[in-house]
């Protein structure tokens, strides 16, 4: 049967949030707004000293001329040992993890995998859009939404499902309660950054609500998502890490490297290493139960490592670069604190509160602004407007997933359409938010 060009484009077409996002910013030519979809506090001295050395000394032992050497197998089991004293999993274990590029290839991955065998999602509104950009890429059914209450909105009834869990949701900067109507058939836990903005001194880190959610999730029935991407500042090294019990999916997994790309970038699995090392010493210090200068890693793990000239072994125990990334982890805390205070001072005389709604979690914050329009679609007509005449980008409901219909049922509707992603800005808070004030009036 001839397949006509028709048919090809509406097997690949987007979901409706990329198709959103698309008409959102058609004819808009500007650099200029509040939120990003990236950390742009610049990755830390120490960390880009290390990565070049790192660069040099893989190349001397070959790993970046070989497709794999003796030390991937060392690299899972060290990588395992860190991140299951990080979680307080000791069950995890070497042949669980994965190293990915980033986790937004993992959700593809994973995607592909619960579509062949008849899964349907479960999402959070709003969402991340690559969740339903896979999910109609691989044929897979969005079977509900719920909201941060745990409301659920079934667009269309199936089985088995697969309920995804944003720790934090990666808009609102909060963990979601999770629907009691769900039928969890496959847990998703994705974890995209664990820097909260804090004022207080040695505070950074709070990964409490990613703890509290791998604590009782059944691995073998579900799986975990993390990535170095935001809290180091490094999204181009594509550094990301699945963890699951799941024998099928383990089994996929495996065949998906081989026949795509064979073996490991060892770059991205020395950084995902000094990542877990780095949040593994945080939490194994504030328990009290490690030094600063003490091994972070059981000794059957150090002895394992094949060469004394091993990168990772002096990144993760020969050096304070640890400590110095601790630093740099404050830092960019208290960065991102002052962001959010700009932004409480500049949008309260907007009629904005954004003292109630302050993260939970990392720096996300997702506003809702005080202008009537007609549902999500007319919010994405008034945004694109605001940045072809104002020169903001803004960013509306409808780029964060679902539709219309689950946006209306979850969302009370006499509230605000436009919302806007106010996380991650530059020291320029100040002028966007003198834009958007021009463009209320």
């Amino acid at each position: 049967m001839t397949t006509c060009a028709e048919d090809i484009a509406a097997e690949i077409r987007d979901a409706e949030c990329v198709v959103a996002y698309r008409r959102l910013r058609n004819g808009v030519s500007t650099t200029r707004q509040i939120g990003y979809g990236r950390n742009m506090y610049p990755a830390a001295p120490e960390l880009v000293a290390q990565i070049r050395g790192l660069v040099t000394v893989l190349f001397a032992q070959q790993r970046m001329t070989d497709y794999s050497t003796e030390f991937d197998g060392s690299d899972r089991q060290l990588i395992s040992a860190l991140v299951g004293t990080w979680l307080g999993r000791p069950d995890i274990e070497p042949g669980d993890v994965f190293v990915m590029s980033g986790s937004t290839e993992a959700i593809s991955v994973v995607t592909g995998y619960l579509s062949g065998r008849g899964y349907g999602y479960v999402l959070p509104l709003p969402c991340y859009y690559a969740f339903e950009q896979s999910a109609r890429r691989w044929g897979m059914p969005v079977h509900a939404h719920y909201n941060g209450d745990g409301a659920l909105h079934v667009t269309r009834p199936g089985s088995p499902q697969a309920l995804v869990d944003i720790v934090p949701n990666g808009v609102t900067g909060r963990r979601f309660r999770l629907p009691d109507g769900a039928d969890d058939g496959f847990r998703i836990i994705d974890s995209v950054f664990q820097v909260s903005a804090a004022p207080g001194p040695g505070t950074a880190v709070d990964d409490r609500h990613l703890l509290d959610a791998v604590r009782d999730v059944d691995l073998g029935r579900g799986c975990v998502m993390l990535t170095a991407s935001k809290d180091l500042s490094v999204p181009g090294l594509r550094a990301g890490l699945l963890i699951t019990k799941e024998p099928g999916l383990r089994r996929y997994l495996e065949a998906d490297r081989f026949e795509r790309c064979y073996s490991l970038n060892p770059l991205s699995t020395s950084v995902i290493a000094l990542y877990v090392a780095l949040m593994c010493a945080r939490a194994s210090r504030a328990r009290g139960v490690a030094a600063p200068e003490s091994s972070l890693v059981p000794p059957e793990v150090t002895s394992s490592r094949p060469a004394t000239g091993d990168p990772l072994e002096r990144l993760l125990w020969q050096t304070p670069v640890v400590d110095a990334l601790d630093r740099y982890l404050i830092g960019m805390a208290r960065h991102y604190e002052t962001v959010l205070q700009i932004y409480q001072d500049r949008l309260a005389p907007l009629g904005i509160d954004a003292t109630a709604r302050r993260p939970e979690t990392g720096y996300s914050l997702f506003l809702p602004l005080p202008v009537r329009v007609d549902g999500p679609e007319g919010a994405v007509q008034w945004c694109n407007r605001v940045g072809r005449e104002r020169g903001l980008k803004l960013n509306p409901a409808a780029i964060f997933g679902g539709s219309d219909e689950p946006w209306t049922a979850l969302y009370d509707s006499t509230r605000p359409w436009v919302r806007f992603n106010c996380s991650v800005a530059e020291p320029d808070a100040l002028g966007t938010v003198d834009i958007l004030a021009t463009a209320l009036r």
